[in-house]
């Protein structure tokens, strides 16, 4: 309950901007002779993009070999031993290499491609567990990623669209609001008095999905100031090694949109089902 009624809170401070980009904005050396280009970003974004593709090739060879006594079984759902410390440590993992990566910026190479290779465990061995719905929503959600990520990229890159200091504004605006709200959700939800008015939003179907519907519009918004910040980064000339940093945060953008769309799906469907 209380890590539902927080979900708010955790995402405003992901996605306050992206930690890694916000950093690379305040970048001040230059090299003419070794600057950031697009087409090196584009090739280390690649190269994380691959590592989530390995993750997922490296749960389906692993995954069913895993064996031990089971530990959970429900509704045709089964986990054992095995799946169980592999899945626990690969979560240890998804959650610490990006925090190594934000803090040790020298170790992107590595700490983002451990984060990248946990995602793709993660998200496959759920798809394998709970079967053909939740794979064709991860595959769903894959689309509609890639699908914003191009268009965006397009509407940024060709002018089209612009982030100005008003468009900053705005979004800073909006993360800071969609904070507050859910700093007061959790409250209300810890005062009895007010917890069944709480219960009753949480479990609203067109409330929750609204609510996802805002974080993806959010988490869409954010990767324009990602391009801008990697546009400045090329026409600044900051020095090559810098690369890293612009793939790994544009890598990290990416990965938690298809999550918030995935979460969204899941609302969607769960709708259907009601």
């Amino acid at each position: 309950m209380a890590n539902k009624l927080s979900s708010g809170v955790t995402d405003a401070y992901l996605f306050r901007t992206n930690p890694v980009i916000r950093k690379l904005s305040r970048v001040e050396e230059t090299s003419a002779s070794d600057a950031c280009t697009y087409a090196g970003i584009m090739r280390k974004l690649l190269y994380f993009i691959g590592m989530v593709a390995l993750g997922i090739i490296a749960c389906m060879l692993v995954s069913p070999r895993l064996g031990g006594s089971v530990l959970y079984s429900s509704n045709g759902i089964s986990v054992n031993q095995g799946e169980a410390v592999v899945v626990a440590i690969t979560f240890l993992v998804f959650i610490i290499s990006p925090l190594l990566a934000m803090i040790i910026k020298s170790t992107i190479p590595v700490t983002g491609a451990l984060f990248c290779l946990s995602t793709g465990y993660i998200m496959t061995w759920a798809a394998m567990k709970f079967g053909k719905e939740y794979r064709s929503s991860i595959l769903l959600a894959v689309i509609l990623t890639l699908i914003v990520f191009s268009s965006l990229g397009f509407l940024y890159f060709t002018g089209k669209v612009r982030v100005t200091e008003k468009f900053r504004s705005i979004l800073t605006t909006l993360i800071i609001s969609a904070f507050l709200m859910g700093v007061v959700v959790f409250i209300l939800a810890l005062i009895p008095a007010t917890r069944p008015f709480v219960n009753s939003l949480q479990g609203n179907l067109i409330i929750n999905i609204g609510g996802s519907v805002i974080w993806v519009i959010i988490a869409s918004l954010f990767l324009l100031v990602d391009f801008d910040t990697v546009r400045r980064a090329v026409d600044d000339e900051l020095p090559k090694k810098y690369e890293w940093w612009a793939s790994f945060g544009l890598a990290f953008s990416v990965i938690w949109l298809f999550f918030k769309i995935l979460e969204l799906i899941s609302k969607l469907k769960g709708s259907e089902k009601k």
